[in-house]
């Protein structure tokens, strides 16, 4: 019988069995019963059957049911069997609905980001920090894998084996010489004798510094790291290099325009343009192209303009020949000097002033030296400190002030003499001053005498005045340390007025023409000897023409006045004390200091000797002479400091021979 409640036809409408837009979330493969067609068991999804969907009134699709509806039995209500399905549907119970499930975040899904911060990020980091001190421990206490210098590889070498190779591979480059050009003109500068080498040790010391940071590591592995040269410079040699190489052929300073005098003459120097450099500068830029093979050092030379004209020379040369016209005269309440022309041209120089214009000069004080008891009454001079020798022992003469010459002011006055034509300028005194004070002589260290020296001469003869004129004048006088003597400047001019008598005489020394007096040869000539057994500097003396038979071969000193001059150095710390003292045959030279040296003068060897030559003259003026060979001199000095040799000097003269003069018989 067909059952007249229940069709087994499909439904008509296709959508009915579809859940609406907005009906429940479903699992998508467990779907719910409800919503099925007619006749479709949830079974065949693997799930329980579920209940026929109600009828719906309206036609179309089926409306979502408000209410979920009841279960029903598997039996109809009158207890029939249900009407058997048109396919084989599995018969088992439905189960239960499931509750229905949210959307929070799965539970499992954290826990796994949990573990991840967890474990894996220490671990990320102990790996990092492995990468970093596993290297840097291999590489602290060496260079820097990729570290080079100037192109040379030192990474991985240890700092002494790392200035090895350094020194080895950049020694060529270390001596290549800077070369400093100026367009065309070139110019090298040996680094070793300016003073430039290349610091293997501080070049090595900046590429290691213990154990290396990560920034150096990562360099180390990936790109390695260039690092400069570390060099020494003595300024001392490199300045010098400077102006020997690179000055001496780039510039020249200008010649400024001057007057000297030569003799009586004065002689115009006329100026001329120089170039000049920034020394400063220049060693600066050789410093920086130093191991740079490819680097010249570019020079910029400047204009050296000098300041005076020629026309301003020729207005001075005019004004340097009336001032040696003739001589001046000096005069004060006590008397009147005369200062020739000669000391005039000695003493006269021009400097320039701030309008560029040749202004004389004029040194009054050295050309009165030895003079000013002369417009001054001596007991009211000033007087050095010095010492006198009593029993053997220096004792000290104690200062006293006094009055002197206004040597300033005289200088000015004697200039404007000369340009106004009167050519009479008046001394004035002013206070003096002793040059040495009690506690300076004290500090000089006089002690001991460290050298003198006597010769002789025949008595009863003019030159003996002078001789013991100039031994009263030196006797007591104090030289400082590093103080050089000049005898013609503590002398000065040998005239009348100072003692000397004979009048002085033309001379001419080893081609050079002077004048003086008789005998101050023979004292210049002592002290020299003196000087030289105290280990003092020699600095200037001129051996005679033909040997003088009293004097020392090879250690004689010929004066004049102005030149030859007779010239030492004490270069010593201490202060040195002159005794002068003559007899009537004899004079004495003593200087008292502290020793330094043991001095030994050797004889002298003589060498090349040439016979004189006979002359006869006519005549009743003829004074016959007994002729003497020329020869050569040599004298040896040896200075020793506790028995070691510290100074050997070898003094040579060359004597003329001096011809024989016979007398012809008179007819």
């Amino acid at each position: 019988m067909r059952n007249a409640e229940a069709s087994i036809d499909p439904p008509t409408d296709s959508f009915a069995a579809v859940p609406p837009p907005d009906s429940p979330r479903r699992h998508p493969v467990r779907p719910a019963s409800e919503g099925l067609p007619p006749g479709v068991s949830a079974d065949i999804f693997g799930g329980a059957p579920a209940s026929p969907a109600a009828p719906s009134a309206s036609k179309g699709r089926n409306p979502l049911p408000s209410t979920p509806p009841s279960p029903v039995s598997s039996t109809g209500p009158s207890g029939v069997p249900p009407v058997a399905q048109p396919w084989p549907v599995v018969d088992r119970k439905a189960p239960e609905a499931a509750p229905p499930r949210t959307d929070p975040t799965p539970e499992p899904e954290r826990g796994a980001r949990g573990r991840l911060l967890k474990f894996g990020v220490p671990a990320v980091l102990l790996l990092a920090v492995l990468a970093y001190v596993v290297p840097a421990a291999l590489m602290a206490g060496k260079v820097l894998p990729g570290t080079t210098v100037l192109g040379v590889d030192i990474g991985g070498q240890t700092e002494a084996e790392a200035v090895r190779i350094l020194n080895k591979r950049l020694s060529g480059l270390a001596r290549t010489p800077v070369i400093v050009k100026r367009g065309l003109e070139r110019a090298s500068v040996n680094p070793e004798q300016a003073g430039l080498s290349l610091d293997a040790e501080a070049t090595v010391r900046q590429a290691s510094e213990g154990f290396p940071s990560p920034v150096e590591v990562w360099n180390a592995l990936t790109t390695g790291r260039e690092i400069p040269p570390k060099t020494t410079v003595d300024m001392s040699r490199l300045e010098i290099a400077v102006a020997r190489d690179v000055a001496a052929v780039f510039a020249g300073p200008a010649q400024e325009g001057d007057v000297e005098f030569r003799g009586l003459t004065p002689v115009p120097i006329y100026p001329r343009a120089g170039r000049s450099i920034d020394h400063a500068k220049v060693a600066a830029d050789i410093q920086r192209a130093y191991l740079n093979p490819d680097a010249m050092v570019e020079l910029e030379v400047r204009a050296d303009e000098p300041k005076v004209t020629r026309a301003e020379v020729r207005r001075a040369l005019g004004w340097a020949r009336r001032a040696v016209s003739g001589p001046v005269t000096v005069t004060s309440d006590r008397g009147s000097v005369q200062i020739t022309p000669e000391v005039v041209a000695a003493n006269l120089t021009f400097r320039v002033d701030r309008r560029n214009e040749l202004r004389p000069v004029f040194d009054a004080a050295d050309a009165l030296a030895g003079l000013e008891d002369r417009l001054i009454d001596p007991g009211r001079l000033p007087r050095d400190a010095t010492f006198t020798i009593t029993g053997g022992k220096p004792v000290l003469v104690r200062a006293k002030a006094g009055q002197t010459l206004d040597t300033a002011r005289l200088s000015s006055d004697v200039v404007t003499s000369i340009t106004s034509g009167s050519r009479t300028a008046r001394a004035f005194v002013t206070a003096g001053r002793p040059a040495v004070t009690d506690e300076e002589a004290r500090q000089m260290g006089i002690s001991e005498r460290v050298g003198h020296h006597t010769t002789t001469f025949a008595c009863c003869l003019p030159r003996v005045t002078n001789i013991k004129t100039a031994a009263r004048a030196l006797d007591g006088h104090l030289i400082a340390p590093g103080e050089t003597f000049s005898l013609n400047r503590f002398l000065g001019k040998r005239e009348p007025a100072a003692g000397y008598v004979g009048g002085p005489a033309p001379t001419r020394i080893r081609g050079k023409a002077g004048a003086d007096v008789a005998g101050i040869s023979q004292f210049a000539t002592t002290m020299f000897n003196a000087a030289m057994r105290a280990g003092m500097e020699d600095v200037e003396h001129t051996p005679h023409d033909h040997h003088i038979g009293n004097y020392p071969p090879g250690l004689d000193a010929a004066v004049s006045y102005p030149g030859p001059d007779l010239q030492w150095k004490n270069d010593s710390p201490y202060g040195v004390l002159v005794r002068a003292s003559a007899t009537g045959t004899t004079v004495t030279v003593e200087l008292w200091s502290t020793r330094r040296f043991e001095v030994e003068i050797s004889d002298p060897v003589r060498s090349r000797q040439v016979n004189p030559e006979a002359r006869t003259v006519s005549g009743p003026g003829c004074v016959p002479s007994t002729g003497q060979a020329g020869f050569t001199a040599e004298v040896t000095r040896t200075l020793r400091q506790d028995g070691k040799v510290t100074s050997r000097q070898t003094f040579t003269a060359t004597y003329e021979p001096e011809a024989t003069v016979v007398c012809a018989p008179a007819d």
